[in-house]
Order: C-alpha cells, then sequence, then structure tokens
C-alpha cells in the first residue's frame, strides 16, 4: 500500500471515529414539544439527557436562558408561561403544579395530589397582568378553585362552590376571573380572601380581584 492509500485509508477512519464519537454524545438525549411564549421570542421544553430531566428555556436564536434540573420526576407536561414571561408553570404525573421563577433558578411546589388518589388536572391559567395564578385544586372538594399570589406568595381558596361552577378563566384584559355558573345561587356581592377582595357582579359572572398588581 503505497503513502496515498495510505493516507486516504487514515482519513476514512479518522472519519468515522468522529462520527461514532457525535452519535454517542447524543445518546440518551430526547427532547419535547417546544412551547413558545406569546412574543415568539422564548422557548420552553423538557429534555431528558442521560436519563436526568430538565426545562430548558432557550431565546429564539436558541441560546440558554435558564434550565432547571428536574430529579425522579417522570410525565413532565402542560408547560404554561406567564403573562409577563417571567414565569412558567408545569406538572408532573398530573399530581404535582410547580412554578418555576426563570430569572432566580428557584422553583417551588404549588399544589400536590396524594400518589393513591387519581391523577388531576389543575388547568392552571395566568391572569393578564402575570402576576396571579388561577387553577383547580383537589383538596377541598367545596371551593376547588384557587388563586396564587406572586407578591404574597400565597395561594387563596376562591369562596364558589365547586358544584356552581361551569368553567373559569381570566378576562381578556381586565385582572378579573369570568365565573360562569350552570345554577342560580345566591352570592354575596363582595367576598374575601384574606386580604384580598373577590366582588362578584351577578349580570356579567364576572369575579374581580383587587388591588390589581
Amino acid at each position: 500500500m503505497n503513502d496515498k492509500s495510505k493516507l486516504l485509508v487514515f482519513i476514512q477512519l479518522m472519519l468515522f471515529h468522529s462520527l461514532v464519537s457525535a452519535g454517542g454524545v447524543n445518546q440518551g438525549v430526547s427532547v419535547s414539544n417546544e412551547i413558545w411564549n406569546d412574543a415568539q421570542a422564548l422557548k420552553a421544553q423538557f429534555v431528558v439527557k442521560q436519563d436526568v430531566n430538565y426545562l430548558t428555556v432557550h431565546s429564539a436564536e436558541d441560546q440558554l436562558v435558564a434550565e432547571l434540573l428536574i430529579p425522579r420526576s417522570k410525565q413532565l407536561a402542560n408547560i404554561k408561561w406567564s403573562s409577563n414571561d417571567r414565569y412558567l408553570t408545569f406538572t408532573e404525573d398530573d399530581r404535582n403544579l410547580w412554578l418555576f421563577n426563570i430569572g432566580s433558578g428557584s422553583v417551588k411546589l404549588l399544589d400536590h395530589k396524594p400518589r393513591a388518589s387519581a391523577s388531576w388536572k389543575f388547568n392552571a391559567q395566568w391572569s393578564p397582568n402575570g402576576q396571579w395564578l388561577q387553577y383547580i385544586t383537589s383538596n377541598n372538594d367545596r371551593y376547588p378553585v384557587k388563586v396564587y399570589s406572586l407578591q404574597r406568595k400565597h395561594a387563596y381558596h376562591v369562596p364558589v362552590a365547586g358544584d356552581a361552577i361551569a368553567s373559569i378563566r381570566w378576562h381578556d384584559h381586565n385582572n378579573e376571573l369570568v365565573i360562569i355558573t350552570d345554577q342560580t345561587a345566591e352570592q354575596p356581592a363582595e367576598l374575601a380572601i384574606h386580604d384580598i377582595t373577590l366582588t362578584l357582579r351577578e349580570d356579567e359572572q364576572l369575579a374581580s380581584v383587587t388591588p390589581a398588581l
């Protein structure tokens, strides 16, 4: 074998080694669907690297903005962006509802359902100003709706009977909850939740959270 043939074989072997190495790097890595914020400037997704779960946030230019290690987790889903793009919520195994602070990298368990019980759909919804989170909890049969205040770092039950609520959502522009009932029930004009006041408007079926944050 002449020197030119030896050189060609060496180059081919080097290329083969590089391809094998690259394949090894990508082994054990899987990603979920990308969830973009409203401005299409940030995207979040779950990434599994060597059987370890992460929640990652990248810019539109694919630069890493934040990464959260989620050990011993399974069935991660339901990523929801806050309206101000500073927070994410996600669920684990339809039992745990988590809040992720993108800026600080901290994470907080907002609510959970015991493992002995059936899974639960939290249906988390962010308020238009990004300061309130409304979700359905399984830990109170009478008042299953909660609102979480980012400023107060506390969740409060909405004192409207669960069996009277047909649907609930945030108003498109105002810091108000739209509660639609499927039965007529007498409710007081104002309902106090600790230091928060919900004002029910019978004609529009709105619950206004004040003060607006």
